[in-house]
């Protein structure tokens, strides 16, 4: 049996991957605040604003966060490690999940409260639901990747590359991590070896719950 690949192998991120999903992430969002501002009513506007700025400063540390990562990329010319990576760097990147998740979780927050949806077909519908699946597999994608890299010992445990199992899990890997918990509310052959991956496994598992059974059931319903 193939050993897995050493915890010291797998701390590396690479940065023009890092930026390219950044950028999709933000456009994502982008379009679905326009299209979820559409059910706003004038009770809803205050809950709203709040989602919106959300998304302004999500905004503000993805611009931030681009123009940083392209001078360390440029500069480096290498994958970031947890050992070499400044402190400031990882406190943005974490600060702009943390807007992008607000952001997702206000969108999907609107479409649970909001008290019709009459207003669009359920095509319309069914493109926000695939928006919002789409944009929280990809944020998440990025906080497992985070955590794996820079919490001690990293997150998670990935069964080694069949075809090269020497090469330490890249970004791909995580996306189908994280479209898997989207999907099936849960991994698959991925082992989770420290609690805050499980705290952000559970907050997309119920993320996912609330997209897939409730939004469905209220598309179907008509509401």
């Amino acid at each position: 049996m193939t050993a897995p690949t050493a915890p010291a192998e797998r701390h590396t991120l690479r940065g023009g991957v890092l930026m390219l999903v950044i950028i999709v992430v933000q456009a994502l969002d982008a379009v679905l605040d326009a299209r979820i501002d559409r059910f706003t009513t004038e009770d809803g506007r205050a809950f709203r604003d709040a989602a919106n700025l959300a998304a302004d400063l999500a905004a503000i540390a993805c611009l931030v966060l681009l123009v940083v990562l392209g001078v360390l990329v440029l500069r480096r010319r290498r994958p970031f490690t947890r050992e070499d990576t400044p402190h400031w760097v990882v406190g943005t990147m974490v600060a702009f999940l943390a807007g992008a998740s607000v952001n997702v979780l206000m969108n999907i927050a609107t479409l649970v409260v909001s008290p019709s949806l009459e207003g669009a077909s359920q095509p319309e519908l069914i493109g926000d639901l695939a928006l919002l699946f789409a944009s929280t597999t990809l944020i998440f994608s990025l906080w497992y990747q985070l955590a794996d890299v820079y919490l001690p010992g990293g997150a998670f445990e990935f069964p080694p590359n069949a075809a090269h199992p020497e090469q330490a899990p890249r970004w791909f890997d995580y996306l189908s991590l994280s479209f898997y918990t989207n999907s099936t509310f849960g991994p698959t052959l991925e082992s989770v070896k420290t609690r805050p991956a499980k705290a952000l496994m559970m907050v997309q598992t119920s993320l996912s719950l609330i997209v897939l059974v409730v939004l469905i059931a209220r598309i179907i319903r008509g509401i």
